[in-house]
């Protein structure tokens, strides 16, 4: 199916207003603590809220380079510089007591979301760690933080089905397109049941709290042929299973995979692609872009009246 894209202006003026909100966060992350203790002076904080995010290398905020670098002594610690880390700084000024309770696993599928385990928690530690176990999931652990702190998460965000994809890619098809293709299909459907099935869940067990969902960009660009229409496609599955519990959805095709001759000097600068490593994993600036997408969501996807139940952000800024 063909994908219609915005023009090169409309493509730059998305990622102006992305890396604008990425600036942003760096400022906030040195203004926040002053910001946040004069607040928390006028005004007393109740209990904490909380955010929780789930996913996979994204949310976990993985690098190719730094594991390599900590690698066999890995500290999630150093892993701070995903979306999670600058979405939550932001989260972080209007509730300075947020809780950030990171689920994320590098090499997630949707599958192993939902029924375990987290294959990396086997052998490195994760931000959030949980019983690795039989019958312990990433899903498993998300319901019983949420139970644990009945009504106190407001905001869960989730990336997930790049690995489903990835192993359609490069696993059963070695890069070649037209297998790619045609296993599409059948890998759509299946990240689609079983993103309802999660997002399902987490909106019975916290139907005040605002879901995100972060969709997938294209990592191998024109190298793929067709392969961003493939990601567009798949996208539209996510957002469509996001929309159907109420959840938004925030897509990063568009700035990451602009059309044309812009579209590889993008890639070099928002991924590790063009680096030694050929990493898929955002850079920094990636991250941070990432991290504004899901901004843009928070503020403006749903209406004011929505919002209430969140983390107090209606109070000033409203939707368009």
């Amino acid at each position: 199916m063909a994908v219609r894209f915005r023009s090169n202006h409309s493509l730059l003026g998305g990622l102006a207003l992305v890396l604008v909100l990425a600036s942003v966060l760096l400022y906030m992350s040195i203004a926040a603590p002053a910001r946040a203790a004069s607040r928390a002076a006028l005004h007393p904080v109740p209990a904490a809220p909380a955010y929780l995010a789930l996913g996979d290398s994204l949310a976990f905020g993985y690098s190719q380079a730094k594991f390599n670098s900590l690698f066999p002594n890995e500290n999630p610690a150093a892993y701070n510089t995903g979306y999670v880390d600058d979405f939550g700084k932001v989260l972080k000024l209007l509730r300075p007591r947020l809780q950030i309770v990171n689920d994320g696993c590098p090499g997630e599928t949707t599958d192993s979301l939902i029924s375990g385990p987290c294959a990396y928690q086997l052998s490195f530690s994760l931000h959030h760690p949980y019983a690795a176990g039989p019958g312990s999931s990433q899903l498993a652990d998300a319901l019983t933080v949420i139970a644990a702190h009945p009504g106190t998460v407001n905001v869960i965000t989730i990336d997930i089905g790049a690995n489903d994809a990835l192993g359609l890619i490069e696993g059963a098809c070695k890069f070649e397109p037209a297998c790619i293709a045609n296993g599409a299909p059948a890998v759509f459907a299946h990240v689609g049941a079983n993103l309802g099935q999660i997002l399902g869940a987490l909106h019975a067990a916290a139907p005040n709290a605002q879901m995100i969902v972060l969709g997938l960009y294209n990592p191998f660009g024109s190298k793929i042929p067709g392969g961003n229409e493939l990601t567009a496609a798949l996208n539209r599955v996510m957002a469509g299973v996001a929309a159907g519990v109420g959840a938004r959805f925030a897509d990063p095709l568009p700035i990451f995979n602009p059309p044309g001759a812009l579209e590889q000097p993008t890639i070099c600068l928002l991924t590790n692609m063009c680096t030694p490593l050929v990493d898929i994993h955002p850079t920094d600036l990636g991250y941070a872009a990432l991290a504004g997408l899901v901004l843009r969501q928070f503020v403006f996807g749903l209406p004011a009246v929505q919002r209430a139940p969140l983390l107090g952000l209606e109070s000033g800024l409203g939707a368009p």
